[in-house]
């Protein structure tokens, strides 16, 4: 018998052997980035590595080799308004920066009042790599930069303007996209000019809400000697980001940022009955609606909800619709709302046509991933770039929420009807599912690479550490200058005298 079990430990030794110690650390309590990253630390634990959670949310039969570090239970959302929707991007951009600053100010000192954690930072476990949630907050950085590994910058959305700098990526309000705003990859010149305002506006709000803040609280945590935040962000390995090339294309990046854009997709379900029997009989076709989970339906404005139900009247199609408010008076014979509806698996059924949305990152994904034009109304954040981003691909019209009227709202949907936006959808979703690899094993692989090297400084763009005059070869251009002059100068002497 221990004949067996000495032969079972050298078997097995050198696949234990073979795993990486890995350390997560995402201190958001958006359960929609919990959705994002949730299946590759699954997936990093079935494959041997041994590995480590600080979240706010549990992740349910858990493989052997996985651990959570709980930061909370308390995970209840009351929800948005759409009395919160601010339609000037002047107002908008500054003021939703500032929200998201505070909301990762709240998390860093959630974060860093666990007891879990403070005996982390006092006893320094090793771990081989450390993934970092990165968005709103640099703060988990900070807390990655102080355990001495080598750490991967996690974004659960689309780049944010305060993270170009970092990534070496020169911004140009001219064809260089900020995630907050609706104007695209080829904005005219008001936009471009409110671009690289906001920019620079946004970079200001960030660095002073969100650095400078969590920087002051983390001195009694990580030492007084605290570098800036900015230089930990800037040494990430690699940055993940939601995103991927085939539709957020077309700007210069460094190596070390990879898209993992689709990596919470998993193979769809049966629908239930009820639903699936609702789309199979819709001659014409489906409409797929839900303007998200972050805002309670019930919130929208009677004008608003008159403005849509005319236009579902209107449509020959069938419309499914989440929606979580009260029984709606005089619904269309054509409509069936339901307070929950299985998104993914809807949008992968043939005789869905069109999805009516926010522009919510991960229904970006869900619509690019299923081949389904959209109808985008976007209402906060990163859902304005997403919905331009979708516009440019060829794939969505936009309805501004402010101009949310039938006309409009029908235009768009027979925008998209059309059989060539219709083509076109199936050609990016294809584009989109055309890669080496899969959005999960592109994660996997990256993160088994830094844990393997100990980093990736091969991969970093050599721009972020150059000094801001050099960037801009103001040195160079300065001497190009002085030497015209002083060729110049004795000829424009002698004009001067005749």
């Amino acid at each position: 018998m221990k004949t067996h079990a000495a032969l079972f430990f050298y078997a097995v030794a050198p696949l234990v052997a073979s795993g990486y110690r890995i350390l997560g650390i995402f201190p958001s309590t958006e359960r929609n980035n919990h959705l994002t990253y949730r299946g590759l630390f699954r997936e990093l634990a079935n494959r041997n590595h041994d590995v480590t959670l600080i979240s706010h949310f549990q992740l349910a039969d858990a493989p052997a080799g996985y651990r959570d570090i709980l930061l909370s239970d308390n995970k209840a959302y009351k929800g948005l308004s759409f009395e919160s929707v601010i339609p000037s991007e002047t107002s908008r951009v500054p003021f939703e920066t500032l929200v998201s600053t505070k909301s990762g100010n709240d998390d860093c000192k959630v974060l860093m009042n666990n007891h879990q954690v403070l005996h982390m930072i006092r006893t320094r476990p090793r771990y081989d790599v450390i993934l970092v949630e990165s968005y709103n907050s640099d703060c988990g950085i900070a807390l990655a930069a102080n355990l001495s590994a080598p750490y991967i910058a996690f974004n659960p959305q689309p780049i944010q303007p305060w993270q170009y700098n970092r990534l070496g990526i020169n911004f140009n309000s001219a064809f260089v996209p900020q995630s907050h705003l609706p104007y695209g990859k080829h904005p005219w010149f008001f936009d471009r000019l409110k671009s690289y305002i906001l920019y620079h506006l946004t970079n200001g709000v960030y660095y002073i809400g969100s650095q400078v803040t969590d920087h002051v609280y983390l001195y009694k945590y990580l030492g007084d000697d605290l570098p800036p935040l900015e230089k930990f962000a800037s040494n990430a390995s690699l940055v993940f980001v939601n995103t991927h090339q085939s539709v957020y294309g077309g700007v210069s990046r460094a190596d070390n940022v990879i898209d993992i854009g689709g990596i919470h997709v998993r193979p769809p379900k049966i629908i239930p009955t009820e639903i699936e029997r609702f789309i199979n009989e819709a001659e014409h076709g489906v409409i797929y609606v839900n303007l998200g989970s972050a805002i309670k339906d019930s919130t929208l404005p009677k004008e608003k909800l008159d403005e849509l139900l005319s236009t579902f009247s209107k449509l020959p199609l069938r419309i499914l619709w989440k929606w979580d408010g009260q029984a709606i008076v005089n619904l269309p014979r054509n409509v069936m709302t339901l307070r929950w509806l299985p998104q993914y698996d809807i949008l992968k059924h043939d005789n869905v046509k069109v999805f009516i949305s926010h522009a919510g990152i991960l229904s970006t994904i869900e619509a690019i991933d299923s081949g389904v034009p959209v109808v985008a109304i976007p209402l906060f954040g990163d859902q304005y770039g997403n919905a331009a981003a979708l516009v440019d691909a060829g794939v969505a019209a936009m309805v501004p929420y402010s101009d949310l009227r039938k006309t409009l709202l029908l235009d768009a949907v027979n925008e998209v009807l059309d059989a060539k936006c219709q083509q076109r959808a199936r050609v990016v979703s294809r584009i989109w599912h055309d890669r080496p690899m899969s959005p999960l094993e592109t994660a996997i692989y990256w993160t088994e690479y830094v844990a393997r090297y100990n980093g990736a400084p091969n991969l970093v763009a050599a721009s972020v550490t150059v000094p801001f005059y050099q960037f801009l070869q103001l040195d160079v251009l300065s001497f190009i200058a002085l030497v015209l002059y002083i060729l110049t100068y004795p000829a424009s002497f002698e004009l001067a005298r005749i």
